[in-house]
């Protein structure tokens, strides 16, 4: 396992699911290699990108870094910029939008870890 490591060290993955725009990951920025109490994944998100509205099957949450957007949770839109973490319970329904002119910068924490594959 290496101890530190850089996001310049790895290849951003572009994911285009159904109705999203302007998303790519960095997965497993912290993985099972590390533990098996959580998985962090990197999210960038194009100016103008935004996902469905959808459920995931975990519980988990956002830390922004960079740019602005919002963030809908069960219906209710949430604001964001640098410093703003959002909690998303397992089974809400929730979405995201890149509202800046810059790229929305965060990272995904995914209780239990996200199997990827």
């Amino acid at each position: 396992m290496q101890a530190v490591t850089t996001i310049h060290q790895r290849p951003w993955t572009p994911v285009s699911v159904e109705n999203s725009k302007g998303y790519e990951f960095l997965f497993g920025l912290i993985g099972a290699e590390h533990t098996d109490a959580y998985s962090v994944d990197l999210v960038r998100v194009a100016p103008g990108g935004y996902s469905p509205v959808h459920i995931d099957p975990d519980s988990h949450a956002f830390y922004f870094m960079e740019g602005q957007g919002r963030v809908t949770v069960a219906g209710k839109a949430h604001e964001v910029r640098p410093g703003s973490v959002v909690k998303i319970p397992f089974g809400a329904m929730h979405s995201i939008q890149n509202t800046g002119e810059s790229a929305l910068l965060f990272l995904t924490i995914y209780d239990p870890p996200r199997q990827r594959g």
